[in-house]
């Protein structure tokens, strides 16, 4: 069977040094490896970027749950203390739930130390 003749064309460029985002292309069609190497490196792009998503979820959680606690600290009286209190500790649960998803997320891309998680991401106690 005979080659395309865009292969045919494609390897001799590539073998006289030819530079062009057309020839790129064609190339990687023309070569499996050099496919699969792109596609394993968007993937790998993907689920960074998705972890960070993940992370900063995380962030807000814990950025809420210290401005509960600021609002906690500076309550007037004892009815305000009380709601705020409340509100505090759904903050925290909120937080909780977000780093277990953070850490549910590493195991899934293959990262399995995640008892870092606690000391980085501290949760305070409840109220």
């Amino acid at each position: 069977m005979r080659d395309a003749p865009w292969r045919t064309l494609v390897r001799e460029l590539k073998d006289s040094g030819y530079e062009s985002p057309y020839l790129d292309r064609l190339r990687a069609r023309l070569d499996p490896a050099e496919a699969v190497s792109r596609l394993e490196a968007e993937i790998v792009q993907e689920m960074a970027q998705a972890l960070g998503r993940t992370e900063d979820k995380l962030n807000y959680a814990l950025l809420r749950v210290e401005l509960a606690g600021r609002a906690l600290d500076a309550a007037p009286d004892d009815a305000a203390r009380l709601d705020l209190v409340a509100a505090f500790n759904a903050r925290r649960a909120e937080a909780i739930d977000a780093r277990r998803n953070l850490a549910i997320h590493r195991e899934a891309i293959g990262i399995r130390r995640n008892r870092v998680l606690e000391e980085i991401y501290p949760i305070p106690p409840k109220r």
